[in-house]
């Protein structure tokens, strides 16, 4: 198979599969790169850089080379799958885990740790709410 296809179908995947990069403007704008060059990349015309395919596979927490791997030829044919049926988080919580995912790593780490204080808090609460 042709490498432009490869990372054109690799692209298509992760779009469909990641809520709030499933277009070619929040791509380009979450990798910092250009939409012609997202577009470019999705339609399989074009040549990219390996700057720009690292950046644009960075997008999805990804590295480049998730993006050239053929999936047939890398797990050979798709073995028949189950797929269990989940319930879709209320918008609040979506929200927050994409206001998460775009925050910048230094960010991250300060939510993880207000979130971990708050989940202590609860288990450990004030002496005369426990049982002990």
């Amino acid at each position: 198979m042709d490498i432009a296809k490869i990372i054109s179908g690799n692209l298509t995947a992760l779009m469909e599969s990641h809520p709030g990069r499933e277009t070619l403007e929040k791509v380009a704008h979450v990798a910092g790169v250009g939409f012609s060059t997202v577009r470019r990349a999705k339609n399989g015309d074009g040549n990219l850089t390996v700057q720009n395919l690292e950046l644009i596979a960075k997008a999805f927490r990804r590295s480049a080379k998730d993006l050239l791997v053929d999936p047939d030829e890398a797990y050979g044919p798709a073995a028949p799958v189950t797929v269990l049926a989940v319930h879709e988080p209320p918008l609040d919580e979506r929200e927050l885990l994409q206001g998460y995912r775009d925050a910048s790593q230094e960010v991250r780490e300060i939510l993880l740790d207000l979130a971990r204080k708050e989940s202590r808090k609860k288990d450990f609460g004030p002496r005369s709410e426990r049982n002990d």
